[in-house]
């Protein structure tokens, strides 16, 4: 299947958005738009269906989202993924700028919070939150790293966090770790420190050894080779019985062509053979196991590397 015509995305966007209109109802309109823009990702013969379709009247409806609003209009340079992500978790700190968002925007927000992007980074936090969580039950004077920590929201639901020997958040960004010294003021063990995620690579026992290592979202934007490195470093940096825990998107997604045209947003993205071979880079007689799995809509991958006890 080969889509050469702009003019037949225009004419079909002309569809999705009239029969908008027509009910009120972003909800049941446009997952519509998840699948042509899917297509036109995949098919194109060329990349200007991505100009077609921000200059089609449907984008500016679009951009009244909040996130979609946030993520095509981000600073050149700066994703400001962690601003970026509270939108996507509908994180309470982000409540006076939806309130600012118009109806129609609040409307096409019901629809984005439902992207299987969006769904899949909630649940995100979630098994990460069980991570710390399981592995200070575990484990006495549990040692935690968060690498490209954001604002470090896992934190924020895990029950135990305070029961912790030490948590270390590293992040290059000195606001999003002033956020998460001042959510987590009550928990002393928590650290922050200002490092780009990638010198990790180099010297990853300068930081210490952990019992769990979370990395949430760097596979994003890095490529293979770094990636594979970097795998390496880290389980080379876990304790006896420790866990590496990495999340990226994965390949496949339904809502990839909307994120493309509309937030301008290209993660990179893997399938279960990519992520099981950046596992493999974890070598040596001590590494127990590398498993590979979905989350449970399928548009997030983890793999984990378990050293041997």
């Amino acid at each position: 299947m080969c889509i050469r015509d702009s003019a037949q995305l225009r004419l079909s966007l002309d569809t999705i958005l009239d029969n908008w209109q027509e009910s009120g109802l972003a909800l049941s309109a446009l997952p519509a738009l998840l699948d042509l823009t899917h297509r036109y990702r995949a098919f194109a013969a060329a990349p200007d269906w991505r100009e077609a379709a921000r200059a089609h009247p449907i984008a500016q409806q679009l951009l009244q989202d909040p996130l979609t609003h946030a993520m095509f209009h981000r600073p050149e340079g700066d994703a400001g993924e962690a601003e970026l992500l509270d939108l996507a978790l509908a994180h309470p700190s982000t409540r006076s700028r939806i309130a600012q968002a118009t109806p129609l925007g609040l409307r096409v927000r019901l629809f984005t919070q439902e992207l299987e992007t969006a769904v899949a980074l909630r649940e995100r936090r979630r098994i990460m939150a069980h991570a710390i969580d399981d592995t200070i039950g575990k484990t006495r004077n549990a040692a935690i790293l968060m690498l490209g920590c954001g604002h470090f929201r896992a934190l924020e639901l895990a029950m135990r966090a305070g029961e912790a020997g030490r948590i270390l958040a590293i992040d290059p960004r000195d606001s999003c770790l002033e956020v998460v010294r001042s959510q987590n003021a009550g928990i002393a063990t928590v650290e922050t420190l200002r490092e780009a995620p990638a010198r990790m690579i180099a010297r990853p026992e300068r930081f210490g050894r952990f019992d769990l290592i979370l990395v949430p979202s760097l596979l994003d934007s890095m490529e293979d080779p770094a990636a594979g490195r970097m795998v390496a470093a880290l389980a080379s940096a876990l304790r006896p019985g420790g866990q590496l825990l990495i999340a990226g998107m994965a390949r496949g997604i339904r809502c990839d062509g909307y994120l493309d045209a509309f937030m301008d947003w290209q993660p990179l993205l893997r399938g279960e053979e990519d992520m099981q071979a950046l596992m493999e880079h974890a070598q040596g007689p001590d590494i127990a196991s590398r498993p590979v799995y979905h989350g449970s809509n399928g548009a997030m991958l983890y793999g984990s590397v378990l050293r041997r006890g």
